[in-house]
């Protein structure tokens, strides 16, 4: 499940009520393992200050899930910095989720691409944008 704008998803009850909406949403009943995703896209700078602010706020959620269920969680965050900067936090992630390292290499150039290239675009839009333009283009 992934929170994107204007969704109307809610946490999936199937394990625990909340209203904490993570990114990403990854769930196996078989296997009773929940994983939780999100992403952050801070300046360079404040990745590790954005890293913690993230844990800490998903924190009590993992704790209520662990005591109150029998299900296992898990949380990743994953930063990507607003000029590009990709931190480990997103190889390690992917990882996990079984993304090979050849795949991973390209995958992270492309992200790093597209946040810098956003970064830009609300930069341009700061100054003046013509709204009938799109944001970004990416190249296939």
């Amino acid at each position: 499940m992934v929170d994107l704008p204007d969704s109307k998803n809610v946490f999936p009850p199937e394990f625990f009520a909340t209203l904490e909406r993570p990114d990403i949403v990854i769930w196996s009943g078989k296997l009773r393992k929940v994983l939780l995703i999100e992403l952050t896209c801070p300046s360079e700078e404040n990745i590790e200050v954005a890293q913690l602010r993230k844990q800490t706020r998903y924190l009590q959620l993992m704790d209520q899930i662990t005591s109150n269920t029998n299900w296992s969680p898990s949380l990743y965050t994953i930063e990507v910095g607003a000029r590009g900067f990709i931190a480990h936090s997103l190889e390690r992630t992917f990882l996990r989720l079984g993304i090979s390292r050849r795949i991973l290499s390209k995958v992270c150039k492309r992200v790093s691409i597209i946040a810098a290239r956003c970064s830009f675009a609300k930069y341009l839009s700061a100054i003046i944008w013509d709204k009938n333009r799109s944001l970004i283009t990416v190249d296939a």
